[in-house]
């Protein structure tokens, strides 16, 4: 029986200790909340007056010791109390024109877990709030007016591993930002939950490497390819090959020919095991901390990934027909990556048969060339541009003008206001010529593209579709577009997402739907074998059979 009930008595404690534990993982999630609306609503707060990250770190250390609900109460409206009278506005914010969209309301506030009393305060700070220029937050750098937000945190970049209450304010800065500034936040369904769950492995967190993936895992809670974690003493390595996921395989995609006769690397190669672990067991580790938009993006970063074991040299087995081979690869640093042999330039655009013209786009990097190339493909029975890449920015602002002959809308973006956090002004983006083009083409186009399509990349080829007689071909897109925007974390990291909403006219474009795609083409390890470019082929023979 003595037995029996010492058994109950560490039950009963170990529940206790789970149940405290909960409550404090409520009460911390609740106070992070709180500390993120004052933040950007309180206009003391938002000056920086007090330091907003010390405030932080100060209650804390405050909440943790707190027996119960009423203390916890008593503890934030005291806070809220100790702040300076917060000027507000006589009347309240008029949230109802077209143009706005708003991602937090008050229907937010009211979720707070705080009292009665502190949650009305909140509400009103929130809809009499009084816009004034923020300590955080901002659309201007350098007297330009961006289109998305600049974040002006304190970086805290020592120690590398922050303390107990300075990893608390990493998670609370990140889901904070997100929660006002994310212009895709209906794609996520679990975002409160996300803070709730991410208390524990920041407190638990036992060095900087620990502190480093836990925070590589909350990035990849967003549902966003421009997602990405940058840590200023990691060296980033590039493979001899590029390995793209098809037929939920991992296969060899592309690789210089001199690089792939020394190593006997062969396009189509599938990668079974690295360093002796499983693909499949790499890809569970990798999707745990990898973001995508969509699954084409998803897989793909996890391809770039999937050797990148933390040496520089690895031993891959490779499947070929029904033979499986060790072969060394070695990954490099991008100082020595960019020496490396690479394959004969090719021509940014030819005639690739009589009167069809293929333009390899991303590849141009002078916008002054725009003009011989047109002149080039006046007279072409049609032509296929490849947007398989990224472009470069200057060549493709000096495009349009030879696409559009008049005043066209583009996209419709949404850019967050830095004066009322978690609000998006609504606007179209428009391009208008400044004169009349001779030069454009007039006849049909075929827009490559696949899941290395992504962000600008993918803005150009929406836009393409808007001309007439226009059809993208290839695999779904990254969906991925809209400026990406970065901030600092605790410990001299870098984090990021997109910052511009976007969407594209004609439905050529949405937010993890990508490119509007015409003509799919379903590429196969078989194809990938046999054909140099499977999906230009696809093209070629569109022309054709339909543009003789």
């Amino acid at each position: 029986m003595k037995k029996i009930v010492g058994l109950l008595l560490l039950c009963i404690v170990a529940c206790s200790s789970q149940a405290q534990t909960n409550k404090q993982v409520t009460q911390l999630a609740t106070f992070g909340k709180v500390w993120g609306l004052l933040k950007y609503y309180h206009p003391a707060a938002a000056k920086g007056k007090p330091d907003w990250d010390k405030e932080l770190i100060r209650m804390v250390t405050l909440i943790e010791q707190v027996p119960n609900r009423k203390a916890f109460d008593t503890l934030l409206e005291g806070w809220f109390r100790s702040l300076p009278a917060a000027k507000l506005s006589d009347t309240p914010v008029n949230w109802s024109a077209d143009s706005l969209a708003r991602i937090f309301t008050e229907k937010d506030i009211q979720e707070f877990r705080v009292s009665k009393w502190l949650q009305t305060e909140l509400v009103r700070l929130y809809q009499y709030h009084q816009p004034d220029a923020s300590r955080y937050v901002t659309r201007y750098y350098n007297k330009h007016y961006f289109d998305h937000i600049i974040h002006t945190e304190d970086a805290h970049e020592k120690p590398a591993f922050p303390d107990r209450p300075m990893r608390l304010l990493a998670l609370f800065r990140y889901w904070n930002t997100i929660t006002y500034f994310y212009p895709h936040r209906e794609r996520m369904h679990n975002w409160h939950d996300v803070l709730t769950r991410y208390i524990g492995p920041f407190l638990a967190a036992k060095d900087s490497i620990q502190y480093r993936n836990v925070i590589r895992a909350l990035v990849h809670e967003l549902p966003d390819a421009h997602a990405f974690l940058q840590e200023p003493d990691k060296a980033y390595y590039f493979t001899p090959f590029r390995i793209d996921y098809i037929e939920g395989k991992y296969l060899v995609a592309a690789c210089d020919d001199s690089t792939a006769k020394k190593w006997d690397y062969r396009i189509g190669d599938e990668i079974l095991t690295i360093n002796g672990q499983s693909t499949r067991h790499r890809e569970k580790e990798l999707l745990a901390v990898t973001a995508g938009t969509n699954a084409a993006s998803l897989y793909r970063n996890i391809a770039q990934e999937l050797l990148k074991v933390g040496d520089s040299v690895i031993q891959v087995s490779f499947r070929r027909n029904k033979e499986v081979i060790t072969r060394p690869v070695e990954l490099h640093t991008w100082q020595l990556y960019r020496r490396m042999p690479q394959a004969p330039a090719k021509p940014w655009w030819e005639e690739i048969e009589k009167g069809i013209w293929y333009v390899r786009f991303c590849r141009i990097t002078k916008a002054d060339t725009l003009r011989r190339l047109f002149q080039d493909i006046q007279q072409a029975k049609a032509v296929i541009w490849d947007m398989r890449d990224y472009p470069n920015y200057q060549v493709t602002a000096a495009l349009n003008k030879f696409l559009f002959p008049a005043k066209t809308q583009l996209t419709e973006e949404s850019n967050a206001w830095d004066l009322y956090p978690g609000t998006f002004i609504k606007s179209p983006l428009y391009f208008t010529p400044v004169a009349k083009e001779a030069l454009i083409y007039q006849g049909p186009m075929i827009i490559l593209i696949d899941e290395h399509t992504q962000s600008l990349s993918e803005s150009v080829a929406a836009a393409m579709k808007l001309r007439p007689n226009t059809i993208t071909m290839g695999r779904q897109t990254a969906g991925t577009t809209g400026n990406i925007t970065w901030f600092t974390m605790p410990g001299g990291l870098e984090v990021s997402y997109t910052g511009v909403g976007v969407r594209g006219m004609e439905q050529g474009f949405c937010q993890g739907g990508g490119v509007k795609l015409d003509r799919p083409v379903t590429l196969t390890q078989a194809r990938l074998l046999h054909s140099k470019d499977y999906i230009l082929e696809q093209a070629l023979l569109h022309v054709s059979n339909n543009w003789k």
